[in-house]
């Protein structure tokens, strides 16, 4: 669920953010996106659960891999410069990008997860059927799906 909808949604943000030039953004989004993937990539090697919202007294990424903690690291640190360097944001986004797939094979999962949040993901097919849901209504035929479903969150 990290990975779903942390990691994807803040790497959707970064992306968004280095288009608009919110600099400071991307920079935040990307201390969140490297340590939620530090911590996912901890939980084969021992780490424990670590929700933020909930505080906590442990270091959420001490289990995770050296190798990704160095690169994690040192792309929020590159990220900070972006604000004084900002034609250095598309080869770093390639980087995060790198980094990201490498947290999502340490899972172990053996294929990629969906995505969601991409107008190419479970997002964008509830906007589609949310924008027929009218249609659907018009002619008087059953929802498309559950109504529960097609809400804001």
């Amino acid at each position: 669920m990290i990975t779903l909808l942390v990691i994807q949604g803040a790497l959707e943000d970064i992306g968004g953010g280095i288009r608009a030039g919110q600099w400071r953004m991307v920079a935040a989004q990307s201390r969140h996106l490297v340590l939620a993937g530090l911590q996912v990539s901890g939980l084969r090697n021992g780490g424990e659960p670590y929700w933020q919202e909930q505080g906590g007294a442990l270091d959420q990424i001490t289990c995770a891999p050296e190798s990704l903690r160095t690169e994690g690291l040192r792309l929020v640190h590159e990220a900070n410069g972006l604000v004084s360097d900002p034609s250095a944001a598309e080869p770093w986004l390639a980087r995060l990008e790198e980094w990201v797939t490498s947290v999502q094979e340490g899972l172990g999962l053996g294929e990629n997860l969906p995505e969601l949040r991409s107008p190419s993901g479970m997002f964008g097919g509830l906007k589609l059927v949310r924008q027929w849901t009218e249609t659907v209504d018009r002619l008087g035929l059953p929802p498309l799906l559950p109504g529960d479903w097609t809400q804001p969150v």
